[in-house]
């Protein structure tokens, strides 16, 4: 029998995460300063359990091998999907690839992981899924388990119920190959790899595997789970703080200090606060007098200026927060200018859970507090107020003094 083989799918589009995914690939949205998919391949090969690893690639194939390049992984193996035809097509295009023998763990792309399920998964017997506990089910793959079994699998249930749904991680070996070739498209015109694990669970042979308490995992398919999974990654085990970069005499590291990470090359300027957890990354600039609160992470070269304070909030690389902003709960894409005085508002006037809009539906987020969604080099003038929940496009223009209460699309100038 061939070896084990560690696979990342990330081929997937992502237009549930417009604006981030219109200006990079899905599987290179960052948790604190590494792309996903970069961060996958990293915890699954520290397991040493894996003789190969392999990168299934589609949407912007190009810019996730070079992601992936770029993170010191020479001898990754990349699969071109040669389509968008579903998670069953992904997982059998590399299968064939690889000529269908040996073991084979799969981990969904675009999600996070705590990092002790790379272990739990690499360590199983095939066949075996991931499974977690959720309150709703409707994004998911609903999974019927019990005794350690999965019983049954219903993809994206209609109606909202709580239960344990498929996280995204899966391990098999060769003979899945057929079952996905069997497979008929579903309804939505996909072949779904959760179709055929649901056969497996037919036959009782599907272990669940479900991770210890407190171990978090977030399906980062919408615009605030970047939100979400950087701020479980502060509390992953394997994340610990340090100052590497320069931090003035007179600036203040607060808070949860052992969860603070500042990069080598990140300045942390005069009369500047820093409250942990916090990630400050490479070239980073706070301050002088600046305000940077928990949950923030800082890629690199972004700059937070005089009178600016951030707040849980992921400002992505050279995005710029340079005087009098305040910016909360919210992603800031990268090379975003904000005019001085640009506010964003997380918080509902009526205290209500926040909405947003994916795919043209209105969606509540379950999130009291969410700002902004602001795409990739887009700018805003002076004194500009974005409302909760406003995402906009990549390179749009704010003009000064507006209050943004709708969604602003891409390259729009968007005058009051």
């Amino acid at each position: 029998m061939a070896g084990s083989v560690f696979v990342v799918l990330a081929g997937g589009r992502g237009e549930r995460l417009w604006p981030v995914s219109e200006t990079r690939a899905k599987p290179l949205v960052p948790i604190l300063g590494e792309p996903l998919v970069c961060r996958h391949l990293r915890l699954g090969l520290a397991t040493g359990l894996f003789d190969e690893a392999v990168v299934l690639v589609g949407y912007r194939g190009g810019e996730v091998v070079e992601a992936v390049r770029a993170c010191g992984f020479g001898g990754v193996r990349f699969v071109e999907q040669g389509g968008a035809l579903g998670t069953g097509h992904a997982v059998r295009r590399v299968l064939e690839e690889l000529g269908g023998e040996g073991v084979f763990t799969f981990v969904y792309g675009d999600v996070y992981l705590d990092s002790r399920f790379y272990g739990l998964l690499a360590s199983a017997e095939a066949p075996s899924v991931l499974a977690g506990w959720v309150e709703d089910a409707r994004w998911y793959g609903l999974l019927d388990v019990g005794d350690g079994l999965v019983r049954g699998v219903v993809e994206k249930p209609r109606e909202p119920r709580g239960g344990w749904v498929f996280l995204g991680g899966f391990k098999v070996d060769g003979s899945f190959l057929g079952l996905l070739r069997g497979l008929e498209p579903s309804p939505r015109g996909e072949v779904e790899v959760t179709d055929a694990l649901e056969a497996l669970a037919r036959e009782g042979v599907l272990r669940a595997l479900v991770g210890g308490e407190g171990w978090g995992w977030v399906d980062v398919g919408r615009p605030w789970d970047v939100l979400r999974a950087n701020r479980m990654a502060f509390h992953d085990p394997q994340f610990s703080g340090g100052v590497e970069g320069e931090v003035h005499s007179s600036a203040v590291l607060e808070g949860d200090v052992e969860r603070i990470y500042i990069a080598r090359g990140a300045r942390i300027g005069a009369h500047s606060v820093v409250e942990g957890p916090a990630y400050i990354g490479p070239g980073a600039r706070v301050g002088p007098g600046a305000h940077v609160r928990g949950y923030t992470v800082l890629l690199e070269g972004a700059y937070v200026g005089f009178a600016s304070e951030v707040k849980a909030s992921v400002i992505m690389e050279g995005a710029r927060a340079p005087h009098l902003n305040y910016v909360g709960d919210s992603v800031v894409g990268e090379h975003v200018n904000l005019g001085a005085g640009t506010v964003t508002a997380n918080l509902r006037f009526d205290g209500r859970s926040v909405r947003m809009t994916v795919k043209g539906e209105r969606v509540d987020t379950g999130l009291r507090k969410l700002g902004a969604v602001i795409g990739g080099y887009a700018q805003t003038g002076i004194n500009v107020s974005i409302m909760p929940g406003v995402r906009i496009g990549p390179r749009a223009l704010v003009y000064p003094g507006c209050v943004v209460g709708r969604d602003v699309g891409s390259g729009e100038a968007f005058k009051c």
